[in-house]
């Protein structure tokens, strides 16, 4: 599941004429709820996708 969350949120960002600030807004309304162990898993999961993708 966070791994899905990650792969959209990068392949969103990466779109050209992405509303950036709606994306990652978007994302930090959805984390709210998560716990401070799924936050951090979710933060190197982005930045695992960020360096991937192209």
């Amino acid at each position: 599941m966070l791994d899905k969350i990650a792969y959209d949120y990068v392949t969103k960002i990466r779109k050209r004429g992405a509303n950036v600030a709606k994306v990652k807004y978007g994302l930090s309304e959805k984390v709210k709820k998560f716990t401070d162990e799924d936050k951090e898993k979710l933060r190197e999961l982005i930045q695992k996708w960020q360096k991937n993708i192209k």
